[in-house]
């Protein structure tokens, strides 16, 4: 990616297209039309466009092989817009203010960047940690950051999360990179390490907010996460997937089991904030 941002701008034709998509609403008639839109937009190409997204932040985005790409390229109003807008309220309250945001499966970096945007908005500072296994995305993410001028606001760790450090077996999904996974049959391999010693890494004393999205690989590192890490580190807030959770291994159950109330749920995810979080002297 030495192309510098603004190499792969959309066409001005294709730009009216997204900004038609973007005023569509989350009704069904919305998501029909912004499949029809898609092409005209430029979404069905095989190339990347470097796009403006939250309002201030820059990003190189490849809407052909990963689908919160495409999503936020296309129609950002109609991706996870419940679960944003709850992280949204939780970046409000911190502003002037620090607010702290780990994102463990972070892609290219769209939840992060939302919430810098946010933090922007309300004059807070964001301090992020994200973390990506597959080295592609977390070379996009790396771009970026570097757009956005936020390198100096988010700690990257290019490894998988997991229970503890070691080598795990990686699938990548090319077809749609989002789905890449930890899977003992994948082709790749890559380095793993525990979500505590990760926010440990990055200096962490509090986490205001955490997104985990790792594609099955939750309940394994959540559980050795309340285990080893401080009650003061358990964030206040955290949005879960759990399309892929298996029988008898629920981040869900985990996450009430730590002492958290169930704030929504998707058909995707959940999110989770802490009964009575602990503040940091």
């Amino acid at each position: 990616m030495t192309d510098p941002f603004g190499a792969f701008s959309p066409s001005p034709f294709q730009q009216r297209m997204r900004a038609a998509a973007h005023r569509l609403k989350p009704t069904y008639w919305g998501r029909r039309a912004a499949s029809l839109l898609l092409g005209p937009a430029g979404g069905r190409a095989q190339r990347a466009y470097d796009v403006e997204i939250f309002g201030s932040q820059k990003a190189r985005l490849h809407p052909y092989d990963n689908i919160c790409e495409k999503r936020v390229y296309l129609t950002p109003q109609l991706w996870d817009g419940e679960e944003r807008a709850l992280l949204r309220e939780a970046i409000s309250r911190s502003r002037g203010g620090t607010f702290a945001f780990v994102d463990v499966g972070a892609n290219v970096g769209l939840y992060t960047l939302f919430a810098r945007a946010e933090a922007l908005r309300v004059n807070a500072a964001l301090r992020g940690v994200a973390i990506e296994a597959d080295p592609e995305m977390a070379a996009r993410l790396q771009f970026n950051l570097a757009a956005s001028h936020a390198l100096h606001d988010i700690t990257l760790f290019n490894c998988a999360a997991s229970d503890e450090e070691k080598a795990l077996r990686f699938t990548v999904n090319k077809k749609s990179r989002g789905l890449s996974r930890v899977d003992k049959a994948g082709a790749l391999t890559v380095n793993a390490r525990p979500l505590h010693a990760l926010t440990a890494a990055a200096g962490l004393d509090r986490i205001d907010a955490m997104k985990i999205d790792i594609e099955g690989h939750e309940y394994k590192t959540l559980d050795a996460f309340f285990k080893n890490a401080p009650a003061t580190l358990h964030p206040a807030m955290i949005i879960l997937e759990v399309s892929h959770e298996a029988e008898g291994a629920s981040g869900a159950a985990l996450a009430i089991k730590a002492g958290y109330r169930q704030r929504l749920q998707t058909k995707r995810n959940a999110v989770f904030t802490l009964k009575n979080p602990m503040t940091v002297d």
